[in-house]
């Protein structure tokens, strides 16, 4: 479950970023080709964490996990560069969001270690 809410949610991210791209570029201040591959690559890897989903492994929930944690930890540094008031917040949240993500896969692998 941990893993198809993941990927829900990266799906919509992904398509709102890529969307989203040229009015979204200054207030990141990333070119508008950056923000838009950022939102394509995060669709793509929505798919792949669908895919994984389907089979829930402990390899599957660790590489999710850690890939949480690192895009926590550049949205988190990216606030901190932002020009605005409103993009920094809309970064820190969707850092946290991330974050609990992660926090959600270190259950799953916590409950999939226990099953017999």
């Amino acid at each position: 479950m941990s893993l198809r809410a993941d990927a829900l949610y990266c799906l919509l991210v992904g398509l709102l970023v890529a969307s989203t791209a040229p009015l979204t570029a200054t207030a990141v201040r990333l070119p508008e080709s950056i923000v838009l591959g950022i939102g394509l690559t995060v669709v793509v890897w929505a798919g792949l964490v669908w895919r994984l989903s389907l089979r829930p492994a402990a390899g599957g929930l660790r590489l999710v996990f850690v890939a949480n944690v690192v895009a926590a930890g550049a949205l988190a540094v990216a606030s901190a560069t932002a020009a605005s008031v409103l993009a920094l917040l809309t970064l820190a949240t969707v850092a946290a969001d991330v974050a609990g993500f992660a926090g959600s896969q270190v259950l799953a692998l916590r409950r999939l270690t226990r099953e017999p």
